[in-house]
């Protein structure tokens, strides 16, 4: 009978302990941007825990073909999400709210990179802005990873180049008449 109210405590609080969920935004994970250029993703955590604060560590990218490089937002900043409630962060370069930015290299060819945004959270029975917290109120911790898409576009003038080039190739010549020769007699 002692197993099974432990079992049952246990689960309860592992429950409890466990972060709900972090939601990028776009929530399709989509962004693309020109080479050269800057794009990035925010997010909405949201802890349906009544007890617990979630507080965000860091974040990263994992994915390969990178041609450009991560700089992650999360450490800088203190993201801490309450007991039953959400935190929307829009991403927003100049103020590094958000999980991170990828500054797309200028010599990036068209082309697509898939990966994950990961984002390390830790989980507190205490709220960790209360000047009285004690880290050992930590509970558990664990990495929220959403798949993403960066989408490298090209730039104007190169799509009209490269457009017209396809056209050359693709569109048939016309023919070169030329006229009948007339023989003197």
């Amino acid at each position: 009978m002692n197993r099974i109210v432990i079992v049952l405590m246990a689960a309860a609080f592992a429950s409890c302990a466990r972060a709900d969920s972090l939601t990028l935004t776009p929530t399709n994970g989509i962004v693309g941007g020109l080479p050269g250029t800057t794009v990035g993703w925010g997010f909405t955590l949201t802890d349906t825990s009544p007890t617990n604060w979630i507080v965000l560590n860091d974040s990263y990218f994992v994915g390969s073909p990178l041609y450009g490089s991560y700089t992650d937002y999360v450490s800088s900043q203190f993201y801490v999400v309450g007991p039953s409630s959400s935190l929307p962060v829009s991403w927003n370069q100049a103020l590094l709210a958000g999980t991170g930015e990828i500054d797309i290299f200028a010599t990036d060819p068209v082309v697509v990179t898939a990966g994950t945004i990961n984002v390390d959270y830790s989980v507190f029975s205490e709220d960790p802005n209360s000047p009285i917290f004690d880290p050992g109120s930590l509970v558990n911790s664990g990495t929220f990873s959403d798949p993403v898409q960066i989408l490298v576009t090209p730039e104007p003038a190169t799509a009209i180049l490269l457009l017209g080039a396809a056209l050359l190739v693709v569109l048939p010549r016309g023919r070169v008449r030329t006229a009948p020769s007339r023989s003197r007699l």
